[in-house]
């Protein structure tokens, strides 16, 4: 006999999209579950060749996920068989996905730290094994959506439980900031109910779970009936990507020799591995002051050695300007708008 909750976990790990993040991110200290030691998290930061981190290749590779990120379910397989029929369909399935970042740069130009949000879906798709289950940018362009909420919804279900994960991403200055930023905004969306309920609407009217088939299907929407489906208990996890400049480890190289290829990468990683007390301890302290629970949030860090410099480079892979605020102004300036976007 069918397990069905063999079946829902299985079905909602078909939503997982392909992507090499191995290739291109490092994790340096991974997250672990303890109870005495919260909240879960993990440091970050790109890969390397020899002794440059590979900031350009991440960013090319970002904006290829974008495919996966921007477009519903339905339309990525409407794309994916015209482009078996035609491969010239290639250039309007690159003409949708950055249509959707043009369009929502337009109409927020405020806010152009969408890869931070790309980062955010990559991460937890990869970390938490969590697919997206509603392509929020899809819906931030919409004329009939605000422009406010969450940056992402993902979800898995694993031992008889659903967890839903609540994603916000924060490109800041430094890691301190990005963590009070990402805490703030716990407290905005934990405390309004209404929003609260908007994003399992979303779910639920909008998402990806209707590439699900039958029982499957039926039985992961219920999950997202918090208000018809009273019965169903489900976790909850708020998840923080802050992808901030570190600027003292990248300053702090070793010397150019004939070594392992790989020794600028590893001295990287243990040099960013020592800082993991100090950023887990400054997301509870923020966390604590916002009331939030640091046992249902998960922080990770990503280093980079500038956030608006990879901000350049992604719009560089979309073949698009940077907004106004990358080309006027010093990086100092620069850093304030992108932590004002992010806090508004």
């Amino acid at each position: 006999m069918t397990d069905p909750d063999n079946t829902l976990s299985d079905a909602l790990q078909t939503l997982i999209n392909p992507a090499d993040l191995d290739d291109y991110i490092r994790c340096a200290v991974e997250h672990v579950i303890d109870p005495e030691v919260t909240p879960p998290t993990a440091l970050l930061h790109p890969r390397f060749n020899e002794d440059l981190p590979k900031i350009s290749a991440l960013a090319e590779f970002l904006w290829q996920q974008c495919f996966y990120y921007a477009l519903p379910r339905r339309k990525q397989k409407k794309f994916a068989a015209a482009l078996a029929k035609d491969p010239s369909m290639a250039l309007a399935v690159t003409r949708a996905v950055r249509s959707a970042f043009m369009d929502f740069s337009q109409k927020n130009p405020s806010r152009s730290s969408e890869v931070g949000e790309v980062i955010a879906y990559a991460l937890v798709q990869h970390l938490l094994k969590a697919p997206q289950v509603a392509a929020k940018m899809a819906l931030k362009t919409s004329a009939n959506m605000p422009v406010h909420g969450l940056d992402g919804i993902h979800a898995r279900f694993e031992d008889g439980a659903m967890t839903v994960f609540f994603l916000e991403a924060k490109l800041t200055r430094n890691a301190n900031a990005g963590a009070k930023a990402y805490a703030e905004s716990a407290k905005e969306f934990l405390s309004s109910r209404s929003q609260y309920l908007r994003e399992y609407d979303i779910v639920a009217d909008l998402g990806n779970l209707d590439d699900l088939q039958g029982d499957a299907r039926e039985a992961a929407l219920a999950y997202f009936d918090v208000v018809g489906n009273q019965r169903a208990q489900r976790r909850e996890r708020y998840v923080g990507v802050v992808c901030y400049s570190e600027k003292k480890v990248y300053a702090d190289k070793i010397a150019i020799g004939s070594g392992p290829i790989d020794a600028h990468e590893n001295d990287f990683a243990e040099k960013l591995a020592v800082l993991k007390d100090r950023y887990r301890k400054a997301a509870l302290k923020h966390l604590k002051a916002n009331g939030a629970d640091p046992a249902k949030c998960f922080v990770f860090f990503l280093a980079v050695p500038d956030v608006n410099q990879l901000r350049r480079d992604f719009y560089a892979a979309m073949g698009l300007p940077p907004p106004p605020d990358l080309l006027e102004g010093d990086d100092e300036d620069e850093e304030e708008l992108i932590e004002q976007a992010e806090d508004a």
